[in-house]
C-alpha cells in the first residue's frame, strides 16, 4: 500500500493501480496458503517451495489480467509480490526447525522402531508415566492403538491438558516418512478406503483438459522424437505395452520407443524388468528416459480415461501379478487411475524388485490416503525437478 501511494497520489482513483494492489494482495495469500499446505507434506525444506508456491497465483493473476484486458501497474506488481516473497523467506527462517525439537516416545514396539528408523529425530524414551511432567519443552509421541497402562493414559491426559501435544505414532511416522505401513488398509480423514469421490470428478475434468492442450502444445516436439527415434534405430517410433490399471483392468500403454525393437511377451516376468545400465535401450532412448521424455505419449493414455497425469505407476501384467501375489493389498492401489507420475516416482523413482516395490507400495497407498489438489500440484513441481535432474531415471 505504502508503495502505491509512494508512485501514486491516489492510488485506487487510477483502476490499474487497484488492480495491481488488490492482484498482489491476492497472489500473496494465495501463495501463503499453498506454501503451508505444501509445508505439511513430507519431504518438503522450508526454503525449497516458496518460489513455486507463487508460480500457480502469479499465472492465474496474469491470466486475468490479460484475458479481461485490465489495466496494471508493473512496478506495484513487482513490488508487491517481491515484498511478499522477501516476507515469507523471513518467517521461515525466523520458525523453529521441527527437527530439533525433543520427541519424548512412550515405550512401545512401534515407538521404538520409529526411534530407529528415524534417526535424525532427537528423541528420549520415557521410563514411567511421572516422566510425562517434564515433557513441556517437546512433544509425546506413543501408540494409541496400543493397550496402555491407566498410570499411561491418565498421564498422557494431563499432559494434553497441560499443553504437551501428544500424537499417535501411526500419524507421525507417516507425516515425517510419507509412506503409509502396509500391515492393514489405512482409512483417510473421512474414515473411508475410498478416495474423494468429488476430488477425482474434478481431477478427471482437469487431466482431460490438460492433456488435450498438452498433446497440441507438445505436437510437433513429439514428432520430431517420433522421427529421431525412427531414424536412430530399427523399428516404430512408439511401443504399446499391456499394463494394469483403474480398478484392475488391463489396458495398452503408448511410449516412444526406447529400446532396441525386440518381440515381448506379456507374460514373461524377467523381460519386464528394466535393468541398472540396460543393454536393451538405445542411445536415444536412454536420454528420452532421463528425462521421462518417453512418457509424453501416454497424455494419449490421458484423453482416453485409462490414466491420469499423477497417480500410483501402472505396472505391466506380468509385474502386476507378481508384486500381487506376494504383497499384501497390492491391488488397492488400483482404486485410483494410475499416472503418468506420481508420488512414489519423484520420492524413489524406477524400482522392480520386491523389497523396493514394499516400499514404492507405501507411498503409493500413502498418495491413495491422502489425495488432494495440494499434493497433486506438489508432486507436479517435484516432477519438473526429477526431469532436470535424471533422478531415478533407467
Amino acid at each position: 500500500m505504502a508503495i502505491a501511494v509512494a508512485i501514486h497520489p491516489e492510488p485506487f482513483g487510477d483502476p490499474g493501480m487497484a488492480y495491481s494492489i488488490g492482484g498482489s494482495f491476492l497472489v500473496n495469500v494465495a501463495a501463503a496458503l499453498t506454501y503451508r499446505e505444501f509445508r505439511r507434506t513430507p519431504g518438503t525444506r522450508r526454503f525449497a517451495f516458496i518460489l513455486p508456491s507463487y508460480i500457480v497465483p502469479v499465472l492465474c493473476l496474469a491470466a486475468a489480467l490479460l484475458g479481461f484486458r485490465l489495466g496494471y501497474n508493473n512496478y506495484v506488481l513487482l513490488a508487491g509480490i517481491g515484498s511478499g516473497v522477501m516476507f515469507m523467506y523471513f518467517i521461515s527462517a525466523m520458525q523453529r526447525p521441527t527437527s530439533g525439537r525433543k520427541i519424548y516416545l512412550v515405550p512401545g514396539d512401534r515407538t521404538l522402531e520409529l526411534m530407529k528408523e528415524l534417526t535424525f529425530l532427537n528423541t528420549e524414551v520415557l521410563r514411567k508415566p511421572g516422566d510425562l511432567v517434564f515433557c513441556a519443552d517437546g512433544a509425546v509421541v506413543a501408540d494409541l492403538r496400543q493397550e496402555l497402562s491407566s498410570e499411561w493414559e491418565r498421564g498422557l491426559a494431563h499432559a494434553v491438558i497441560n499443553g504437551v501435544p501428544v500424537y499417535n505414532v501411526k500419524q507421525v511416522r507417516e507425516s515425517l516418512t510419507g509412506r503409509v505401513q502396509i500391515e492393514a488398509l489405512s482409512e483417510n480423514s473421512f474414515g473411508a478406503l475410498v478416495p474423494s469421490l468429488s476430488y477425482l470428478l474434478l481431477k478427471r475434468a482437469i487431466d482431460f483438459v490438460v492433456a488435450l492442450v498438452a498433446l497440441v502444445i507438445l505436437a510437433i516436439p513429439m514428432a520430431v522424437i517420433a522421427l529421431v527415434i525412427r531414424m536412430t534405430s530399427h523399428g516404430p517410433a512408439f511401443y504399446r505395452h499391456l499394463r494394469v490399471g483403474y480398478r484392475g483392468r488391463q489396458f495398452e500403454t503408448l511410449k516412444f520407443r526406447t529400446m532396441a525393437q525386440r518381440d515381448h511377451d506379456d507374460d514373461d516376468l524377467e523381460s519386464q524388468k528394466t535393468l541398472e545400465n540396460d543393454t536393451r535401450v538405445t542411445p536415444v532412448g536412454r536420454f528420452l528416459r532421463k528425462a521421462r521424455l518417453d512418457e509424453l505419449p501416454q497424455l494419449i493414455n490421458v484423453v482416453r480415461g485409462e490414466m491420469s497425469l499423477i497417480g500410483p505407476r501402472p505396472e505391466a501384467l506380468a509385474l502386476s501379478r507378481w508384486y500381487d501375489e506376494h504383497l499384501d493389498f497390492y491391488e488397492y492401489r488400483h482404486v485410483v487411475r494410475p499416472g503418468i507420475t506420481g508420488w512414489a516416482q519423484v520420492n524413489q523413482g524406477h524400482v522392480t524388485e520386491l523389497d523396493d516395490v514394499y516400499v514404492k507400495l507405501q507411498y503409493d497407498f500413502y498418495y491413495i490416503k491422502n489425495v488432494s489438489g495440494w499434493l497433486d500440484l506438489l508432486i507436479a513441481l517435484r516432477t519438473v525437478a526429477v526431469m532436470v535432474s535424471f533422478h531415478g531415471a533407467r
